[in-house]
């Protein structure tokens, strides 16, 4: 874990302003509403810089120019953040993402760990407001190995909460309550911990577990006379109880404690907690008194546009689809499906650009590394000269002519051993020429002779398998070399076909390095794996975008891959067909596993792991 930077911003107010940010997310927000963004931000007393806004944002640049010039990565990822929250508070999700990457990756050099942790909290925030649910766990899960000491315990309280909203959106109840709990463990706020175990009660009503909701908030009203000095979040629990009751006992007459829970929210100017309300007594009213339940969508409709909550702004639309007359309905629906399209689309969009936004940073990286590891053999070359040519003597003539007699013999030796290699390939390949195509030829003869009604399309394909027998054969030997000494150029080539015209696809993680010590079957087997994959998504996904990842720790491969293509049109009773079943094939022949994320509503997802100790 990396140690914290001494000169580095004040971690007492951060800290005082993460649970600032914390409470007020607690209170405006539900379990499955958009997540607050947390703004550590101090200046120290030698790190002065703007806080930027509108009147003097034109002199970022220049600020900018004058950190690098002075490699001064400390100032250079303060500036990165702020510019990522004045980007953040414009709404402009993107470009707050670039900036708290690129602010990440200067905390990194100075290993403070804080600082990494709340830039990549940040980004998973924006992930899961985007609905990039999947990119958020990965980031959230990355911010949890720089938070790992008691002072960033309102740190990680976020992370787990972060973690539980994009769970709950995914419809994984019970990963979203075990989440909720971890960040209870982190948690000594009481109005932090009376909200987290509020938004429990709500996932218990998700997943119609309606007794243990009921259970739950009952104990919070009857054991927490906290709750009774802040009628925002009275209003939250007694507002969600009653909806659980009547969702447990249809007899059950809540109307009384949502309205009066709703008189609250409407004094205390809770628009958050309003939508809620009214989606609740819409839903009450649907089958006793239809006209009350449209006057309550109507409601929830025109409040989540004022607040901006496109979510809940598709759920009064569909309530008023339900409810209102054909003509009006269809009114109705038009606008659900324009809105709903709309997000699609911007969710998407973003989901691209966060990926392209850290493919950029890991392959500037890549080359700042393949720079550097340039100039280091280049010195290394001219102290290599310098010591020759001070080191000719007459010990150093006879240890070359010893050297080059030996050479010379050695290169006679492997000479021959090299013509004597050659030989034996020419007979195996000889011996394969006349096995698989020779024959084949011959026996496609046999066929055209005995068989006159043979078609035309059938000798195609038998002229087409005699000619990829050829090909492999010819390929064959500069195939094994590839795999042995430069896999990655291979995968690297092998893909760039796929790649053109309007697929754009970004390979992460495939250096040299992390093929070094995988043996040749396995590296051969992900190569038809891959192709597989590729072929399967030019067939049938009609991708824009595909990420292939590789990462290799503790003697585990994991290969992540994602295009965003038409996807799995029904994940109930979806199964792999013959071409992913070849890929389950190969990987079981190598110790490997594949998981399908099924559940991924836009695109196609799957996740190879081999275990390289087998």
């Amino acid at each position: 874990m990396f140690g914290l930077n001494k000169n580095n911003f004040s971690l007492l107010s951060i800290f005082k302003k993460i649970n600032l940010f914390c409470y007020i997310f607690f209170i405006l927000y539900s379990c499955d509403s958009p997540v607050s963004i947390l703004n550590p931000s101090e200046t120290s007393n030698n790190l002065k810089i703007h806080q930027y806004n509108d009147n003097n944002f034109k002199e970022v640049f220049n600020d900018i120019k004058n950190a690098r010039s002075d490699k001064n990565s400390l100032l250079l990822g303060k500036i990165y953040f702020e510019v990522g929250y004045y980007y953040l508070n414009k709404n402009i999700s993107d470009s707050a993402f670039y900036y708290f990457n690129h602010s990440k990756e200067e905390f990194l050099i100075q290993k403070d760990s804080s600082h990494i942790g709340v830039n990549l909290i940040n980004m998973a925030i924006l992930q899961a407001n985007e609905g990039d649910y999947f990119g958020s766990e990965e980031t959230a899960v990355e911010a949890l190995k720089y938070l790992k000491s008691p002072e960033y315990n309102s740190f990680i309280s976020s992370v787990y909460n972060c973690l539980a909203i994009s769970k709950t959106e995914q419809k994984d109840y019970a990963q979203a309550i075990d989440y909720y709990t971890k960040s209870l463990n982190y948690t000594v706020n009481k109005l932090d911990i009376l909200s987290i175990k509020n938004n429990q009660a709500v996932i218990y009503l998700k997943n119609k577990e309606y007794n243990s909701a009921i259970k739950q908030l009952t104990k919070l009203l009857e054991t927490e006379p906290e709750l009774y000095n802040h009628p925002i979040i009275l209003a939250k629990i007694e507002d969600n109880l009653a909806y659980a009751k009547w969702l447990n006992n249809p007899k059950y007459n809540a109307e009384p404690e949502l309205i009066k829970t709703l008189k609250i929210r409407e004094k205390e100017n809770d628009l958050q907690g309003q939508i809620a309300n009214h989606s609740h007594l819409s839903r009450y009213f649907a089958k006793t008194n239809p006209l009350k339940a449209v006057y309550h969508a109507k409601l929830m409709y025109k409040i989540a546009k004022k607040v901006g909550t496109p979510d809940d702004q598709l759920e009064a639309l569909q309530k008023l689809t339900l409810l209102e007359n054909p003509s009006e309905a269809k009114k109705h629906f038009v606008s659900y499906f324009h809105l709903n399209d709309s997000i699609q689309t911007k969710r998407s969009k973003a989901k691209n650009q966060f990926a392209l936004i850290r493919y950029e940073v890991e392959k500037n990286k890549e080359e700042n590394l393949q720079l550097k590891a340039l100039n280091a053999q280049k010195n290394y070359q001219i102290l290599k000269q310098r010591v020759l040519v001070f080191s000719i003597t007459g010990v150093t003539i006879i240890i070359l002519i010893i050297l080059i007699t030996w050479y010379k013999r050695r290169k006679e030796k492997f000479k021959q051993e090299k013509l004597e290699e050659v030989h034996k390939t020419e007979i195996k390949y000889s011996k394969k020429v006349h096995d698989e195509v020779a024959n084949g030829i011959y026996y496609l003869m046999i066929q055209l002779e005995n068989n006159s009604d043979l078609n035309s399309s059938k000798i195609i394909n038998n002229l087409e398998e005699l000619y990829n027998r050829s090909r492999n054969i010819s390929h064959e030997s500069e195939f094994k070399t590839d795999l042995k000494n430069d896999f990655a150029n291979l995968l690297k080539d092998m893909l760039q076909p796929y790649g053109k015209k309007d697929t754009k696809i970004i390979l992460l993680g495939n250096s040299k390095l992390i093929w070094e010590d995988i043996s040749i079957k396995i590296k051969e087997e992900l190569y038809y794996v891959i192709i597989e994959l590729m072929t399967n998504m030019k067939k049938h996904s009609w991708s824009s975008l595909v990420t292939l990842k590789f990462k290799e720790k503790n003697k585990v491969l994991i290969i992540d891959y994602f295009d965003n293509g038409v996807g799995i049109s029904s994940s109930k009773n979806w199964k792999p067909g013959k071409g992913l079943k070849n890929i389950e094939n190969r990987i079981n022949t190598i110790n490997g596993k594949i998981l399908y994320n099924i559940e991924y509503k836009k695109g196609f997802s799957v996740k190879i792991i081999i275990n390289l100790q087998k």
